[in-house]
C-alpha cells in the first residue's frame, strides 16, 4: 500500500460492535434451542400425527435459520477479518488508471428518481464512464440521457430481465470494471475510490457494499429496512471468512474479465446470487464491504414489498432445489455451508404459515400438535425459543420496531409462493420495487391469505369459547390469535402510516 496516499482504509471498513445484547444471544441461543428441541422432538409427547409432522417440520427450519445466524454472528465477532481486509486494500491501485463503467438499469422508474441517480453516478470522485441501461425503451430516459450527456443503451426484447439487460449493455462497455445502481439508489462521490482498490487484489471479482434506504419514516418500509440491517451489518461481513460474499443487485463493482470468464451476468431473475455462485465455483475471490456508499428507497407499499421478497425467493430456493451447493464439487465446504443457510432461509415461510394456522386449528376443531398435562407445559418450552426467535433483531441491533415484526410476519405468503413456483416452474410477473402501480385487484392478488386469516380469527375465537375445550388451552390459542391477527392488520394497513425511522436524504 502506497505510504504517501492520505486515504486511510480504517475508515473505510466498519468493525463488528461487540455488545451486551450479543454476548446475550451468543450465549443463550444453543442452551434456548437444546431446551425447547428436547420437548418438541420428542414423539412422546405427539398428538395429531399431521399437525405435530407439521410442527416438527417448521421447528426444524427455525431452528436451522436460528443456528445458521448464531453461527454467523460467533464467527464476525471472533475472526479478525476486517484486519485481513484492511491488507488487501490498496489506494495505490487506483494511480495505474483502471478504467471503470458505471451503469443505472432502469424499467420505468419515475424519471425524477433517474434522474437524482444518475447526477449522483456523474457526479462521482475517479474518472469514468457513466451510462443507463434502458429495459423500458422510454423517450424520456433517451433524452434524459442526452441533456446529461449520459451513454444510453436499450433494446428490443426484455428476455432475462435484468440479467438480460445488463448483458445486452455490456457489449457497449470497455472499462476494466463496472459499477451497477439500481435506477433508486444514489451513490456517494467516493463510491469508486473506496471499492476499487480492493481489486488490486488481481483474484478479486467482486466488491459489495450494502444497500441502505432513505424512507423508513414508512410503515412497510421501516421494517424492511429493519430486517435488512441484520443481514448487512451481520450476514455479509462474516461471508468474507469462507469467501462467499454475494451480489445483491446493486451498489457493488465487477471486474469484466471475471464476469466474462463465466459467460456473463447469469440469465436469473435473481442474478445476482446465480453469478456469485458461478464466480466462486470458478475460483474468484469477492468481497464485501461493509459501509454505507449508496443511498435508495426501500418498497413502501404491499404489492412491491412482497414482489421483492418474492423475487429473491425464487431465486434463493431455485438454487437450494436445482443447483443445491451442498453438492458443489467446485465450491469449498464452508462456502457451501454458507450458500445453503442463505437459501435455505426463504423455507421460514413454512415455519410462519404454521404458527399461523395452528392456534385456529384448535379453537376451531380441537386439534393440536402435541399432548401436554397443560398447555403451560409447552408454553415453558417454547416461550423462551420463541422470544429468542423474534427478538434477534433487537438482540442484534438494539431496538425493534413494531414495523420489522409486522413485515417478517406477512412474508409467509410470498415465500410459499416462491416454493409453489419453484416446484411446478411457473413464473411471476414482477415490476419494479419502487413501482406505486398498487391496484386494488393487484393488493387482493397478494393480500388475500392475510385478509382470510384476520376474518378468521373472530370465528376462531367465538367457536373456541363457545365450546370451551379447556380453558387454559383456550385462553392460549386465543392469546395467540389475535397477535397474530393484529400484526397482519397493522402490516396490511402500513402503506402511508409514519414508520419508525427518520427519512435519510438520498442525494449524495
Amino acid at each position: 500500500m502506497s505510504a504517501n496516499n492520505s486515504l486511510k482504509p480504517e475508515r473505510f471498513l466498519a468493525s463488528t460492535r461487540i455488545d451486551n445484547l450479543t454476548i446475550v444471544f451468543l450465549l443463550s441461543a444453543p442452551f434456548v434451542v437444546v431446551f425447547y428441541a428436547s420437548f418438541v422432538f420428542n414423539p412422546a409427547n405427539a398428538d395429531h400425527l399431521v399437525l405435530y409432522a407439521f410442527q416438527v417440520l417448521a421447528d426444524v427450519i427455525s431452528i436451522t435459520v436460528l443456528a445458521g445466524l448464531w453461527v454467523t454472528v460467533l464467527l464476525d465477532v471472533v475472526v479478525e477479518w476486517h484486519h485481513r481486509l484492511k491488507r488487501v486494500w490498496d489506494a495505490s491501485f487506483l494511480e495505474t488508471g483502471p478504467t471503470i463503467d458505471c451503469i443505472v438499469t432502469t424499467y420505468n422508474e419515475p424519471k425524477a428518481v433517474i434522474r437524482r441517480t444518475l447526477k449522483a453516478v456523474i457526479s462521482m470522485e475517479y474518472p469514468h464512464a457513466t451510462y443507463v441501461f434502458d429495459d423500458g425503451q422510454s423517450p424520456e430516459i433517451a433524452a434524459l440521457a442526452k441533456e446529461l450527456g449520459v451513454r444510453y443503451v436499450t433494446r428490443e426484447s426484455r428476455q432475462h430481465a435484468k440479467a438480460g439487460n445488463l448483458n445486452n449493455g455490456l457489449q457497449q462497455c470497455t472499462g476494466d470494471f463496472f459499477a451497477v445502481f439500481d435506477a433508486d439508489q444514489v451513490p456517494k462521490p467516493d463510491f469508486i475510490t473506496t471499492l476499487l482498490p480492493y481489486m488490486a487484489n488481481t483474484r478479486v471479482a467482486m466488491v459489495q457494499s450494502p444497500q441502505h434506504y432513505a424512507n423508513t419514516d414508512q410503515f412497510i418500509a421501516s421494517g424492511a429496512a429493519q430486517a435488512q440491517e441484520v443481514f448487512y451489518r451481520y450476514v455479509c461481513p462474516s461471508k468474507n471468512i469462507s469467501n462467499s460474499a454475494f451480489c445483491v443487485g446493486t451498489n457493488m463493482i465487477f471486474r469484466r474479465a471475471a464476469i466474462d470468464g463465466i459467460g456473463g451476468i447469469a440469465f436469473n431473475k435473481s442474478e445476482d446470487i446465480w453469478t456469485s455462485l458461478k464466480l466462486h465455483e470458478s475460483g474468484w475471490q469477492t468481497i464485501f464491504v461493509n459501509r454505507i456508499l449508496a443511498i435508495g428507497q426501500a418498497p413502501d407499499t404491499v404489492v412491491s414489498y412482497f414482489k421483492q421478497q418474492l423475487r429473491w425467493a425464487r431465486g434463493g430456493l431455485e438454487m437450494l432445489f436445482y443447483h443445491n451447493p451442498l453438492r458443489s464439487t467446485r465450491l469449498q465446504l464452508d462456502q457451501r455451508i454458507q450458500y445453503f443457510m442463505s437459501n435455505s432461509f426463504f423455507l421460514v415461510g413454512i415455519s410462519i404459515f404454521v404458527y399461523l394456522i395452528f392456534p385456529l386449528l384448535y379453537l376451531l376443531f380441537s386439534i393440536k400438535p402435541l399432548e401436554t398435562e397443560s398447555p403451560f407445559t409447552w408454553l415453558v418450552h417454547y416461550a423462551p425459543f420463541f422470544l429468542l426467535y423474534y427478538s434477534l433483531t433487537w438482540l442484534l441491533t438494539g431496538r425493534l420496531h413494531l414495523s420489522t415484526l409486522a413485515t417478517a410476519l406477512a412474508t409467509f405468503y410470498p415465500y410459499l409462493m416462491a416454493l409453489l413456483s419453484v416446484f411446478f416452474d411457473k413464473e411471476h410477473e414482477w415490476t419494479a420495487t419502487t413501482s406505486k402501480k398498487s391496484s386494488q385487484d393487484y393488493f387482493m392478488k397478494w393480500a388475500w391469505p392475510h385478509a382470510f386469516i384476520m376474518f378468521l380469527t373472530p370465528l376462531a375465537l367465538i367457536v373456541g369459547w363457545y365450546n370451551n375445550y379447556d380453558f387454559w388451552s383456550t385462553l392460549f390459542y386465543s392469546i395467540w390469535s389475535v397477535i397474530n391477527m393484529l400484526l397482519l392488520y397493522v402490516f396490511l394497513t402500513g402503506e402511508g402510516r409514519a414508520g419508525s425511522g427518520p427519512r435519510s436524504q438520498p442525494e449524495a
